[in-house]
């Protein structure tokens, strides 16, 4: 085990928190590269960046845990450990409008994220990463309700299942290699943005690799 001073172990955390933010953004690209081609047979290079990552799902899904952490270890245990003491079925109803609060916590984030990262890209490089105007209760086809929804459902899973089980392996990480290894990361993501800003300003649109 390693003997870490308090300012290490907070440098330690932040290499964590930027190797699964990469970890969760290459596994993004590759759900939605999967959705494209099984649904719609279409083997397209998703994200906004040259690599394998789509950031948006990073981004939101380490927002949410620095808001509120995961549903039953966050801001809210508290008011799970108060539900605890009540009665079987007070107890249910508590848990379930927890979760529900933690759910609306979850869909707010990345519809936020997906609208005004949306709106930059159409408005400043005029270059439509999504369209959700196919979608019922949309917003200029940047949001959707439905996608929302789902967003909602999906983060609150996998912040509940998926996250501690990534943040254990990430954990296991020494401090010497985590730092190494989020460096690297941070180092690659920075140059595939600016590369790929620089490519916009010049062609308008945006590099696809397949």
């Amino acid at each position: 085990m390693e003997l870490l001073t308090k300012n290490q172990r907070k440098r330690k955390r932040i290499c964590q928190l930027v190797i699964l933010f990469a970890l969760i953004s290459w596994i993004g690209w590759c759900i939605e590269t999967v959705y494209m081609l099984v649904c719609w047979q279409d083997l397209t290079d998703r994200g906004f960046l040259t690599a394998p990552l789509c950031t948006i799902y990073g981004c939101s899904i380490l927002a949410i845990y620095l808001l509120i952490g995961t549903p039953r270890e966050g801001r809210l245990r508290p008011l799970f450990q108060k539900a605890e003491k009540l009665p079987a079925g007070a107890r249910i109803c508590a848990d379930a409008g927890l979760y529900f609060v933690y759910f609306l916590a979850a869909a707010l984030v990345p519809t936020l994220a997906e609208f005004f990262t949306a709106l930059f890209f159409d408005q400043v490089f005029e270059v439509v990463l999504w369209d959700y105007s196919h979608h019922a209760l949309n917003l200029f086809g940047y949001v959707s309700l439905g996608m929302s929804l789902l967003w909602g459902a999906l983060i609150t899973v996998a912040m509940g299942i998926a996250w501690p089980v990534l943040d254990g392996l990430v954990s296991r990480i020494s401090f010497r290699t985590a730092k190494k290894i989020a460096a690297a990361v941070a180092a690659v993501i920075l140059a595939d943005f600016l590369f790929n800003f620089a490519y916009l300003l010049v062609k308008k649109h945006r590099l696809v690799l397949f």
